[in-house]
């Protein structure tokens, strides 16, 4: 083996070992101050434990440091607790803790809990079916978190009269945002729909 070879492969592993190294450290220090009962410390504590990589994937301490984080209303915790007990992906599925955490995660700002919300009320998963109230969510997570897929829905509802009164000029508006904003979808419906025809 070539001398430059072999300093190439030290180097490499030098630099391996530096990297473990430090990603040991940055986890110490996330335990230290999640212990210390930093928010911030535990959520990302949680996330560390919740997938594969620096540390070694453990579902009950990721759930264990996420809820001490939602207790001091970590908005990011409290989102992804939602999403693991809607999707119930590594953790058994509870809707009705999901639909507890999107509240809190709505309450704390999230519009993409508020979409979720709308989701769980359009289909009647989690709580009972109630569509003037997914439009009202789908609505908030449009007008003020921004969300395509909120403007999509909120404007197939009003298109359709869907939980509320029936309004073809603002549906075709949030319909047209929801594509602008890049939600390809929407442009589907748009032509299934001809909706150029209520255009003035």
């Amino acid at each position: 083996m070539a001398i430059s070879t072999r300093l190439s492969m030290q180097k490499c592993f030098v630099f391996a070992v530096l990297i473990f190294a430090f990603s040991g450290l940055r986890a110490q220090t996330f335990v230290a101050a999640a212990q210390d009962g930093d928010a911030n410390a535990q959520y990302k504590l949680g996330k560390m434990y919740s997938q594969d990589g620096k540390m070694q994937k453990d579902m009950k301490r990721a759930l264990y440091w996420y809820k001490k984080a939602a207790e001091q209303n970590q908005k990011d915790a409290v989102m992804a607790l939602a999403d693991l007990y809607y999707y119930g992906v590594d953790v058994k599925q509870n809707l009705h803790l999901a639909f507890t955490y999107y509240k809190q995660a709505f309450e704390a700002g999230n519009y993409e809990a508020a979409y979720s919300l709308g989701e769980m009320y359009s289909q009647g998963v989690g709580v009972a079916k109630h569509l003037p109230t997914a439009f009202t969510y789908y609505k908030q997570a449009a007008d003020n978190g921004g969300l395509a897929k909120a403007m999509f829905k909120t404007g197939t509802m009003l298109y359709e009269g869907q939980g509320c009164k029936k309004d073809v000029a603002q549906a075709i508006n949030y319909i047209k945002m929801a594509y602008q904003e890049g939600y390809p979808t929407a442009l589907n419906y748009w032509n299934e729909n001809q909706l150029w025809q209520y255009e003035e």
